[in-house]
């Protein structure tokens, strides 16, 4: 009798220590954070209050929605440029199982003059967007995913120990985690392309951020069979299969950040993260939810000991996030931790490939 009265007190008390019996309790703060992190302290108290229905800032479960950009939000951009670019330029140039049109090699040689040594290109942008699908022309969706998976498994330039496929910031990995665990629904909003992110999250975040939760930017895909390439008029055909026209649908950066959210979402998100003003669109978007009080939190790239930082620029873009009511976060100062354990930067900064 006396261990059955035990056995449902230790019940009851572990029930008041939960909250819900059955539900496991949650983390006070963010693995990979700094205890006395201010951004940090910010997002657990919103956090908390969203998911309690005794507290002022309660939020449905539905409205919960966070939005992240991608590279340099959850991703490092430092190595030594965005995902997308590097791999159009190791694809082009340095792919031994695969030979790119001249074009497209002069213009990839000219990118990594760019990146490297910073050798402006005229109308760089422009030709960006016209010429990077067309490195892919012709790929099937999954063809195409492994084409990506292939650069994953390369290691990461400027650093030791570290692959493509692992070059995750962990404490917004942790974050995405805390966030799942309060129920929030979390989407990716990205200007690389949508199907890169796609595979870029396997493994890591998509457990947490499953494909369809994926907005960036849309390459043009297009039946195999049809020489128009004018899929409204098109009827697919058991013989086609669905490929890569070589042209972009469309370009998720600035407005249209907000424009997809809008679109694919259909809810305004109550917390935004970014690091660059091109996702200043979307953290306006976020701030304009009046209903929940949204917030929107950017990186600073401030951190020179264990990734490539610029505090000069890091200080700058400060100044313009306090301007637009955007919180900040000192990757140097509030992350305990940067990428996975057992990397470090190479003894020099990465020259020339």
């Amino acid at each position: 009798m006396k261990k059955t009265i035990t056995l449902f007190l230790t019940l009851v008390l572990s029930c008041g220590v939960l909250t819900a019996c059955g539900t496991k309790p949650k983390a006070a703060g963010i693995d990979g954070w700094a205890a006395d992190s201010p951004a940090m302290q910010s997002i657990t108290a919103f956090v908390t209050d969203s998911a309690d229905e005794k507290s002022a800032g309660f939020i449905p479960k539905a409205d919960r929605i966070a939005v992240f950009d991608m590279d340099g939000t959850l991703y490092g951009e430092r190595f030594p440029t965005y995902f997308n670019d590097w791999l159009f330029i190791q694809r082009a140039l340095y792919d031994d199982s695969y030979e790119a049109p001249e074009e497209l090699r002069d213009f990839a040689r000219a990118w990594e003059d760019k990146v490297l040594r910073g050798i402006p290109i005229e109308d760089f942008d422009a030709k960006e967007r016209a010429l990077g699908p067309q490195l892919y022309e012709g790929l099937t969706p999954e063809a195409y995913a492994e084409v990506v998976r292939k650069f994953k498994a390369l290691p990461v330039r400027g650093f030791e120990g570290m692959t493509y496929g692992e070059a995750y910031f962990q404490p917004m990995v942790s974050l995405v985690k805390y966030l799942y665990d309060y129920d929030y629904t979390v989407y990716i909003v990205s200007a690389t392309y949508r199907d890169a992110v796609r595979v870029m999250t396997e493994g890591v975040l998509d457990e947490y951020i499953p494909y369809d939760h994926v907005i960036g930017t849309d390459l043009l895909y297009v039946a195999s069979e049809d020489e128009a390439e004018n899929s409204m008029f098109y009827e697919l055909t058991p013989q086609d299969d669905l490929v890569i026209a070589g042209e972009l649908f469309l370009k998720n950066q600035k407005t249209n950040k907000a424009v997809l959210i809008q679109q694919e979402i259909g809810r305004m998100p109550v917390l935004a993260f970014g690091n660059s003003t091109g996702d200043f669109s979307m953290a306006t978007y976020t701030l304009q939810n009046e209903k929940y009080s949204g917030r929107a939190y950017m990186l600073l790239c401030d951190d020179t000991e264990r990734d490539y930082g610029d505090p000069d620029a890091a200080a700058s873009f400060k100044a313009k996030c306090d301007a637009n009511g955007f919180y900040t976060v000192s990757m140097k100062n509030e992350f305990v931790s940067l990428y996975p354990d057992g990397v470090h930067m190479a003894a020099a900064e990465p020259g020339p490939a």
